[in-house]
Order: structure tokens, then C-alpha cells, then sequence
């Protein structure tokens, strides 16, 4: 149970991965400009004399600096450890110096006059939210919740957009490096809720009107919808690379001829995209029920064109991208019903969500990989539906079913337990997926 949940909590914690970096303009002031304690700084609350007067963003950088918490202070210092410096040992690379690393564990950023800010901070306050160089002062002013936006031209980033903030995290969270994989970074998963959950340092119900509807369902679906976005651009660059299946394009990888029985990368997208695409079929369930068959019509395209062309496989990625694309703004304030609906077409798809596809297996005489306890279910597969379904019972159960979902504390353990990716347990995950859905009717 611990290695299990271990497991999915460091695939969502941790990437060495690709992203956007910072384009040229306001600059970065240091996350200590945020830790005054009338500001970002304040205490954690006590649990045993709660005060009715804290609000999670008075303590956001108490909660940055402590590591248990919020992962994304030691993204920099991950590069520091044994593990991080193997992984880029592999591929030829210093992990404190190379772009492909610090991409995302200390994405380019540059200091404003007078600014504290240092590469070794990793991912601070201003990655999040954007350099704070011309907007920091009206931040401190109190009409600041109604004038926050004019200031998105002069670097802040409005998380409280949630397509926005779902876009913010997908950056560093999605589409990951694949020589990084092979040099030995886990795989990720990528959901949007549980994510908040790690660090949470705001509440997005503060804004509406007291019981209103849970908005975590609308965030969990627009997270769903960017994650298979992003997997599928993925997908669409790899397609587009000069040596499409790719498998000699690391030479510095040959002399452990890792691509003598390794994934073909275009595959390998396609496989990280499908856990999301069962999901967003779940959310058209709730919310647009008409719209499944041409989800599926599109991503039945890509399927067949992956193996065909690259020309193929990209055009039918880059068509079901926009069609993604027009689908988010129909998700806007996901109710009540909805959401069971959401949840009821996850815990019903048992047998269709417990595929944790295999990478095809075919090693040379001259392969050096002879030691695999069983090739057909290896170590490495990405994010699928088993994992997928398991965070969106987390997401969906209470907005859906409030305090009934006490009832299928076992079964979620029993499900935890089964999606192990190193012993992974198909037959135990859709019993106990069919189970919580029972239990829900």
C-alpha cells in the first residue's frame, strides 16, 4: 500500500520535462518578497485551536519553504541528489546546467533590479503566478481582487482562470522528455485536483456565494481536457521529427542498446494521451453527451494513423487538438448531476479502463537487455485509466455523494493497492471499480 501510493504521489510530484520557458520582460523579484507574515508569510494553523480568521494564502510561502508540503521548492535541489544526476549521467548532461532539465526544475527566469531571485530557488512563487516585478505593489492594495486582471500585460498570470491554470501546470506536468524517460525518470500522471491537494495554499470556493456547488468537478474535467491536449501536441511533435519511430535517435544510448527492445516514442505519446482521452469521455458523459462519438471518431483517427505515416499521425492530432480546443469553453460550472453522471461512466468502465497497454517487446542477439523478470509488463508504461480512475473518484466523490463516499474507503485502498505500476493488478482494480460505483447508485 505505501510503495503504491508512493508511487502515484512521486508521478505527480516530480519532471524533468520540456516546457515554454520565460520570455524576456518584467523580472523576477525572489520568493522572500512574499514572506512577509501580514502577507504570504503568516504561520501554518494550529489543528488543535483552529482560528476562524486564517485563510490558506496567508501562509503560501511558509507552505513553499516547508518541503513536505509543497514539492516545488526542492524542484532545483531533485537535480542535486544521486537519483538526479544518474538520470542525467545517462543522457551526457550536467542536471544542474542543461535546459533540458531545467526546464522545469528551475524554468529561465530572469532577476529584477534589486530582486533576489537565484536559479537554485527551483520553481518559486513567481513561476506560478509570474514576475512580480510590476505588479507586486498593487498586489499588497486592497481593491487588488477587482483590479488583479489589467495587470496580466504587466506579468501576472491569473490562476483564478482555470483553463489558465490547468494550461499554467500541464507546461511541466504533460509532455515530458522522452530521453529523460529512458535515462530513468519515473513516469507521470497528471491531474489537476490532486495536484492542488499537495499544497493547496488558496480556496477556490472563497469567491462564491456561501454552498455554492463544489468547483472542483469543472476543474478536474478542464484539467482532463488539457492534459490529452498536450499529450497529443506531444505526440504531433514527435511526429514530426526527422526520425519519426525514432529509435536511434539517442546514439549515446547505443552502447546499451536500450532501443533494441524499447517503445517507439510516437507510440509511447499515444499511450500517455489514452488515459486522459478515458477521461474526457467521462466528462462528455456529464456534460455533453452528443459530443462522445465524435471524441471517439477522433481519437479512433489518430489510433489508426499513428502506425501509418507521420504525416498522418499528425494531422489527426493536430484536427482532435482544436476540436479539444473548442470543447473547454462548454465547461463551465459542472453541477451536481453532472458530476455523478461524470463519475458513473468512470466507475462503470471496468473492463475498458484496467488496459495498462504493454510496449510492443522484441530484443536483438546482440542486445545487452537479458536480465527482465517479464518484458510484457514493464516498469515504464505512463498514464493511463487505471491511475486516471483512482484520481477521479478523489476528485468527483464528495462534490457527487458528500459524506456516502465513506463508504468506499476499502475499495479505493483495495484500488490503490491494484495499480501498482510495478505489480500492477488489472482483475483487482475493476472489481474494485465496479465496487465503488455499486456503492454509489
Amino acid at each position: 500500500m505505501m510503495r503504491a501510493t508512493f508511487l502515484l504521489i512521486a508521478s505527480i510530484g516530480f519532471g524533468m520535462l520540456t516546457a515554454t520557458p520565460v520570455a524576456a520582460g518584467p523580472g523576477f523579484l525572489g520568493d522572500g518578497r512574499c514572506g512577509n507574515p501580514t502577507c504570504h508569510g503568516a504561520g501554518l494553523p494550529n489543528r488543535e485551536k483552529p482560528d476562524p480568521k486564517w485563510r490558506p494564502w496567508k501562509s503560501a510561502r511558509t507552505q513553499w519553504i516547508n518541503t513536505n508540503i509543497d514539492r516545488h521548492s526542492r524542484a532545483y535541489r531533485t537535480l542535486e541528489t544521486d537519483e538526479g544526476r544518474t538520470i542525467a549521467r545517462y543522457m551526457g548532461i550536467e542536471a544542474t546546467q542543461s535546459d533540458k532539465c531545467l526546464a522545469c526544475h528551475a524554468p529561465a527566469a530572469t532577476a529584477a533590479p534589486g530582486g533576489r531571485y537565484k536559479k537554485s530557488d527551483g520553481v518559486t512563487c513567481e513561476h506560478c503566478h509570474g514576475p512580480a516585478e510590476l505588479w507586486l505593489e498593487p498586489h499588497s492594495q486592497k481593491d487588488w481582487p477587482q483590479t488583479r486582471r489589467q495587470y496580466v500585460s504587466k506579468g501576472f498570470y491569473d490562476n483564478d482562470d482555470y483553463v489558465l491554470r490547468a494550461r499554467n501546470c500541464a507546461r511541466c506536468h504533460v509532455a515530458i522528455d522522452h530521453e529523460i524517460v529512458a535515462g530513468g525518470h519515473p513516469p507521470l500522471q497528471f491531474e489537476l485536483v490532486a495536484y492542488a491537494q499537495i499544497m493547496k495554499h488558496w480556496d477556490d470556493q472563497d469567491e462564491l456565494p456561501a454552498g455554492a456547488f463544489s468547483v472542483d468537478p469543472t476543474i478536474w474535467a478542464l484539467g482532463q481536457v488539457t492534459g490529452l491536449r498536450d499529450a497529443l501536441r506531444m505526440l504531433s511533435e514527435r511526429a514530426d521529427g526527422a526520425n519519426y519511430q525514432s529509435f536511434d535517435q539517442f546514439p549515446h544510448f547505443a552502447d546499451r542498446n536500450c532501443y533494441t527492445c524499447h517503445h517507439k516514442l510516437v507510440d509511447d505519446a499515444l499511450r500517455q494521451a489514452r488515459g486522459h482521452y478515458l477521461m474526457v469521455d467521462a466528462v462528455l458523459s456529464g456534460v455533453a453527451t452528443g459530443k462522445r462519438d465524435e471524441l471517439a471518431g477522433l481519437w479512433n483517427a489518430v489510433a489508426a494513423a499513428v502506425p501509418s505515416s507521420p504525416q498522418a499521425a499528425k494531422q489527426k492530432a493536430d484536427a482532435m487538438i482544436g476540436w479539444l480546443g473548442a470543447l473547454e469553453g462548454r465547461l463551465d460550472a459542472i453541477d451536481q448531476s453532472a458530476t455523478r453522471r461524470m463519475l458513473a461512466r468512470v466507475t462503470a468502465g471496468g473492463d475498458r479502463l484496467k488496459l495498462a497497454e504493454r510496449f510492443s517487446f522484441s530484443r536483438s542477439k546482440s542486445s545487452n537487455c537479458v536480465d527482465i523478470d517479464n518484458p510484457s509488463t514493464p516498469w515504464w508504461w505512463t498514464t493511463g485509466g487505471p491511475e486516471q480512475s483512482y484520481l477521479a473518484i478523489r476528485a468527483l466523490c464528495r462534490p457527487a455523494w458528500g459524506d456516502r463516499c465513506d463508504v468506499v474507503k476499502s475499495d479505493m485502498r483495495t484500488m490503490l493497492d491494484a495499480i501498482d505500476r510495478f505489480a500492477y493488478k488489472p482483475d483487482q482494480f475493476a472489481a474494485s471499480l465496479g465496487a465503488v460505483g455499486a456503492k454509489l447508485k
